[in-house]
């Protein structure tokens, strides 16, 4: 098919003029950028075509816009990928509102929605405990013959029975990549998909996407997951269900276990695990060898849950035993589908790039362990990457094109690599300097004698520029920030809201949002905040945000992806001075107080847009 531009403009403004509104303006360059990312797709066939959208360039709609024509005219189908819960809710939000388009969305795992009978999520729903598949819920006979009505008006089965017939679905990246990997959930009766793969998929916020796929495939095991399956063995053992199994299962190996053999098995396993400095053939054995143990309750799993739906559909009564250990089977559900896709993922990428993570969790000295596998573009590309022909990826940051694409694994892919392209910013930024103090480091070895100096340059920010507006200071760790609100005067003190922690840190925003004249101080505040107009005039980033060395993940992948390291310290800078302008004719005064910037920044120039570097004032 030869599909001129012209061609495609039309059928862009018609789509938004029938399905958004005819009186939809389109933002500088946003009209362009759709019309190249459908062209590629339908003519120039790059695979992994990359585009880093500024602040304001309407990323969200550029997604949509060229999804629906894509579906509506030329038949192709779309996952759009979104990073966080928030953002999901932004795109729904629109999707809502514009109901012609006929785009579907489904929230996260059923563990996002409540069953309106017995108020627990839809892991644990009413119809799950009766035995019932999603599928027969969506059908009339079936609702009225088991008497589940409330089918009718569960949000769940509506969003999930339009994900599965509608060309486009928005998802989190989380939903998306347990339903596409997962077989044993992603089956019906006949081993067929019940989601297929779709055409494309649209990723926002597309930096994540490594460390996203790395949390996804980062098993955790703590001594509590034991007592757990010692549950489900007790019941198993005690309730005679060895005779539902024919005498050569799975399951016979786990009931000749006795109590005390099989809790001596886990003991040796999790002695392994929490074993500083191993070995790590000696991990990969213990792992495998765990895993091994999961299998085998699986079955019993299912046994439970088939005797439960079988009482429950003769109107036995169900009491609150069964449904906790109902509720149970289906958390072992999902614990052994991570730990089998990791096994799967760690098999193939091979062992060596196992990496073991032992951390102490709280002053009970409860430790849990972490596995996870430092080849991340392979993981990317398995999990992610192949799933779909064509990806679509757009950021505010996505950094040096050749960073991003070894991190990415685009050389797995057809294509070996992006399609890269960048969009101007059409924001005025003459009343947003970024002024640069390239006196005092905060290095590990400089920061104690800087931090005095530091510390009172920020004070006197606060006090004298700044004294009737908010703003927020990013201090890098949780420590520095304590410390910088613990030596502050009192009136600037009064000002400061410091948090510890994501719950406390949600609080502060808020109290921030409404207040006159408060400061957030603290780590994590470059991504995920919109703080637009007078919610934020000035920004200090007190010390660069390098990854931490002490972290084991970021050593191994400085080894694998040398230029990781300081394309993503950039990146963190890129989004936490984009916090302070929101908006066209939006300003905010940004200080960069670490002179470790000034090498970071020539290293990764090619990162920084003109406008950053026309606005960058070196002092």
């Amino acid at each position: 098919m030869t599909i001129n531009r012209k061609t495609v403009e039309g059928y862009i403004l018609e789509w938004v003029n029938q399905k958004i509104s005819n009186e939809f303006e389109f933002r500088e360059h946003q009209f362009e950028t759709i019309v190249d990312i459908i062209i590629n797709i339908l003519e120039n066939g790059n695979k992994n075509y990359v585009v880093e959208a500024p602040t304001g360039a309407g990323k969200s709609l550029i997604n949509i816009i060229a999804a629906g024509v894509l579906a509506e005219y030329f038949d192709l189908t779309s996952y759009i990928l979104v990073s966080d819960l928030f953002l999901w809710e932004q795109y729904d939000k629109f999707i809502q509102q514009h109901k012609d388009m006929n785009f579907a969305s489904i929230k996260g795992q059923t563990g996002n929605y409540t069953c309106l009978l017995n108020k627990e999520d839809m892991r644990n729903a009413d119809c799950k405990m009766a035995g019932l598949s999603w599928a027969s819920l969506f059908n009339k006979s079936t609702i009225d013959k088991y008497g589940y009505n409330c089918a009718y008006r569960c949000e769940y089965i509506k969003a999930r029975k339009k994900a599965l017939s509608a060309k486009v679905c928005l998802m989190t990246y989380q939903l998306f990549l347990f339903t596409m990997n997962n077989a044993s959930w992603n089956q019906d009766n006949h081993g067929n998909p019940i989601f297929q793969k779709h055409d494309i998929i649209f990723c926002d916020e597309c930096h994540n996407i490594p460390g996203i796929v790395q949390n996804q495939y980062s098993p955790i095991i703590k001594r509590d997951d034991f007592k757990k399956l010692n549950e489900l063995y007790e019941y198993a053992y005690g309730n005679g269900i060895n005779d539902l199994f024919e005498e050569n299962s799975q399951y016979e190996l786990i009931i000749s276990y006795s109590r005390d053999a099989l809790n001596i098995e886990l003991e040796k396993i999790w002695k392994q695990f929490i074993k500083q400095d191993s070995i790590k053939k000696d991990d990969v054995n213990a792992m495998i060898q765990y895993f091994n143990i999961l299998k085998y309750f699986t079955e019993v799993c299912e046994s439970i849950t088939s005797s439960i739906s079988a009482r429950k559909n003769n109107k036995l009564p169900i009491s609150k035993d069964d449904i906790h250990l109902f509720k149970l089977c289906t958390w072992f559900q999902n614990y052994g589908c991570f730990w089998s896709d990791f096994n799967q993922a760690i098999s193939e990428a091979g062992e060596d790039y196992l990496l073991k993570d032992i951390t102490v969790v709280n002053v009970d000295g409860d430790i849990h362990v972490s596995f996870k596998c430092t080849k991340e573009d392979f993981i990317v590309f398995k999990y992610l990457l192949s799933n779909a022909n064509y990806k679509v990826m757009l950021s505010a940051t996505v950094g040096g094109k050749e960073a991003y694409d070894e991190n990415m694994g685009f050389k797995y892919t057809d294509d070996k690599e992006s399609d890269y392209h960048v969009m101007p910013s059409n924001f005025d930024f003459s009343k947003s300097p970024i002024h640069f103090l390239n006196k005092f480091k905060m290095s590990f070895r400089e920061k104690e004698a800087s931090f005095v100096h530091i510390k009172k340059i920020i004070y006197s920010i606060c006090e004298t520029k700044f004294a009737n507006e908010r703003g927020i200071i990013q201090t890098g760790s949780y420590a520095f920030a304590k410390e910088l609100y613990n030596s502050a005067p009192l009136n600037i003190k009064q000002r400061m809201l410091l948090y510890n922690g994501s719950r406390e840190k949600t609080t502060c925003i808020k109290i921030h949002e409404i207040s006159d004249n408060t400061i957030l101080v603290g780590p994590s505040l470059n991504e995920g905040i919109d703080l637009p107009g007078d919610k934020c005039r000035f920004i200090i980033i007190m010390k660069v945000p390098y990854p931490s060395l002490a972290d084991r993940l970021v050593k191994e992948k400085i080894k694998l992806f040398p230029l990781w390291y300081n394309s993503t310290t950039s990146n963190e800078i890129i989004q936490g001075i984009g916090r302070g302008v929101r908006f066209d004719g939006d300003w905010c005064v940004s200080y960069i107080l670490d002179a470790c910037f000034w090498k970071l920044y020539l290293d990764t120039q090619d990162q920084y847009s003109n406008e950053f570097k026309n606005r960058l004032n070196i002092i």
